[in-house]
């Protein structure tokens, strides 16, 4: 009997000592450490960059494609995952040249032959611009430019034995006699060229339209009755020329390049205009144009 109470005593200590703890929650902290590592590219401009050669190397079975970058005698070899291959298109600028000259020379020309005028010593600037067709070195191209004599007489009737001297009638039939013509004129010129660049050097051919502007006198009637040959009157005379012409050019240094060039013109006669006068004289001339000329290209 004893030891039935005892066990029952050894059980209600056990359940009122249960009942007697507090229940507690525990909270459990995982901490989980992240590294995350960066890969830091160091980017160089690739115009900075001296590359001798670039090739791609097909990559065997099993093997990925290899891009060998050639500098200063130093190859670096980089495996490629994809390659993608672009075309670009060309910006406006990109597909077309421009530059400016400056030119130094002489000229030839058979309306000073019965003046006793052979070689014009002439200057003259301009600007061009090509553009390649067909083939990376092949260009076509036009400018304008102007030529400015640098010599300048003025020649006459009285010292000459020149096709102009003589009487003339304007378009409205007044009569007009031949005094002098100012050697000293201005040049516009066009051309058209074709161009193909040979590593430094840049031959070409083409052809060309060219105006030219002198001074004239001549002896016309003032008006005044009785209507005689009294007044010294000033006339612009007009040549225009058609012809052909060659270049050769070389590259010298960075943008900058050295010329020389050739062309050869013709006329078929000369216009004098002055106000509301206007009268031509039909002859043929020639122009021999021999030069040197510096070239930048932007």
């Amino acid at each position: 009997m004893l030891k039935k109470n005892n066990v029952y005593l050894v059980l209600l200590l056990v359940l009122n000592f249960s009942f007697a703890q507090e229940k507690k929650i525990d909270t459990v902290f995982v901490y989980e450490e992240i590294i995350i590592i960066d890969t830091v590219y160091i980017e160089k401009p690739l115009d900075k960059l001296e590359i001798d050669k670039i090739t791609i190397i097909p990559g065997k079975k099993d093997e990925k494609p290899q891009l060998i970058i050639s500098q200063e005698k130093q190859n670096t070899i980089i495996p490629i995952d994809t390659l993608i291959i672009e075309k670009i298109v060309n910006s406006f600028d990109s597909q077309w040249e421009f530059g400016a000259k400056l030119n130094f020379g002489f000229n030839n020309n058979t309306l000073f032959k019965g003046f006793n005028v052979r070689n014009q010593q002439i200057i003259g600037t301009g600007v061009f611009v090509k553009k390649s067709i067909f083939h990376p070195n092949f260009f076509i191209g036009t400018g304008f430019d102007a030529f400015f004599t640098l010599n300048e007489s003025q020649i006459n009737n009285a010292t000459s034995d020149s096709f102009l001297n003589g009487y003339y009638f304007t378009d409205d039939g007044n009569p007009k006699l031949f005094e002098s013509l100012v050697t000293k004129g201005f040049q516009f010129q066009i051309p058209v060229r074709f161009y193909w660049k040979i590593n430094k050097i840049t031959p070409s051919i083409g052809v060309l339209g060219n105006i030219t502007n002198y001074e004239s006198q001549f002896t016309g009637s003032s008006g005044n009755l009785p209507l005689t040959l009294d007044e010294s009157q000033i006339f612009n005379a007009k040549i225009l020329y058609f012809g052909y012409t060659a270049q050769l050019e070389y590259a010298i240094y960075k943008n900058w390049s050295i010329e020389i060039n050739y062309s050869y013109a013709n006329a078929k006669n000369i216009v004098f205009r002055q106000k509301d006068e206007t009268f031509a004289v039909e002859k043929k001339i020639t122009q021999n144009t021999f030069g040197i000329g510096f070239l930048y290209n932007f």
